[in-house]
């Protein structure tokens, strides 16, 4: 969903989001939004100029407040030093870009302890929005936009505040006439009183980079989340964590086929076992052998489990194209299951 579109939908379902404005499609256009900004948020130091349909932090530009931050003339000149998430991006060819799509000025928000969960969602063709899932984003890049991975699940402090807003932002949307999956990003963060306070960034009406590795946990196990809680449970009643990525990368890992992806994980023991239902499952392996690139999702017991097998695979996959530079042994899930 277009940014501007995420903006009005929020406001219409009475979620808390950034300050900023939407359907935006000019140079001058973004100059007044930060104009207003500056004056509504004296303090903000930055704020983000997005395109419409920019996805995964791609398409952010990051801009920081002049002294003159009244002034339009030094808020233009200021724009033209925004930050990118890539390194490809220029000025000009994201202005055209802008004129073309529109896009949305929002304030960067800071708060103590930042962080910024998802909720995946469902619109059925009855009407009804169902919680799929939620996670912590892992996000990185030149600007701490782009989406490198995920955990699940959300952490269980602010859980079920995601979940409430979600659930407004599902209804608008039904009413809309929205069917199908969906994600809604969001921010959160401590006040002054250190209470968790979220808000919501942008609407994804799509598979998002979460969907994989939470369609596999389901696959492999058998098991549902409970929408009460927010935990996934085997049918057995084991509660399931997993740690994500669809971005795992590294030259070193040029060259590296398929076939010997599978031979290092089948000497070191770190498949998933059925038994157990715990282990590490990979995808995307057609990237791996040109551009050094595949995904994981590492599901353990707990969320420290699941983080360790995480670490250690990357320290394996390292040592076994680097020539052992870490000292990883093979039998390291062994290791791990012998210290409990």
């Amino acid at each position: 969903m277009i940014k501007s579109g995420s903006r009005a939908v929020f406001g219409e379902a009475g979620v808390r989001r950034p300050a900023g404005a939407e359907g935006l499609h000019s140079e001058d256009d973004v100059v007044q939004a930060l104009v207003e900004l500056a004056a509504l948020r004296p303090q903000a130091t930055r704020a983000v100029v997005k395109l419409n349909e920019g996805f995964a932090g791609e398409g952010n530009g990051l801009f920081t407040f002049p002294e003159q931050r009244s002034d339009p003339e030094a808020l233009r000149a200021a724009l033209r030093r925004l930050d990118w998430s890539s390194a490809t991006e220029t000025y000009e060819r994201f202005m055209r870009k802008f004129q073309e799509m529109g896009g949305v000025v929002e304030e960067f928000l800071v708060a103590e302890d930042m962080r910024s969960p998802s909720v995946q969602m469902r619109i059925n063709p009855d009407g009804g929005a169902a919680l799929v899932s939620s996670h912590e984003q892992v996000l990185g890049g030149a600007t701490g936009q782009a989406y490198l991975g995920c955990r699940f699940p959300a952490d269980a402090e602010y859980r079920a505040l995601l979940h409430s807003e979600a659930e407004k932002i599902g209804d608008v949307l039904s009413r809309k006439g929205v069917i199908g999956r969906f994600g809604i990003d969001f921010m959160v963060g401590r006040d002054a009183d250190g209470s968790w306070v979220s808000n919501a960034i942008e609407i994804n009406l799509r598979m998002t980079g979460t969907t994989p590795p939470f369609h596999a946990l389901e696959f492999l196990t058998g098991g549902r989340l409970d929408r009460d809680s927010g935990c996934f449970h085997t049918p057995e009643g084991q509660v399931k964590y997993y740690r994500a990525t669809d971005n795992l990368k590294s030259p070193s890992y040029r060259g590296l086929l398929p076939e010997d992806l599978f031979q290092i994980v089948s000497r070191a023991g770190i498949n998933f076992r059925l038994a157990t239902q715990t282990g590490v499952l990979f995808y995307m392996i057609g990237a791996l052998s040109q551009y050094g690139k595949l995904g994981m999702t590492c599901i353990g017991d707990s969320a420290e489990e699941a983080e360790y097998m995480y670490e250690r695979t990357v320290e394996l996959l390292d040592s076994q194209t680097e020539g052992d530079a870490h000292g990883v042994e093979l039998s390291f899930f062994d290791q791990y299951l012998s210290m409990e």
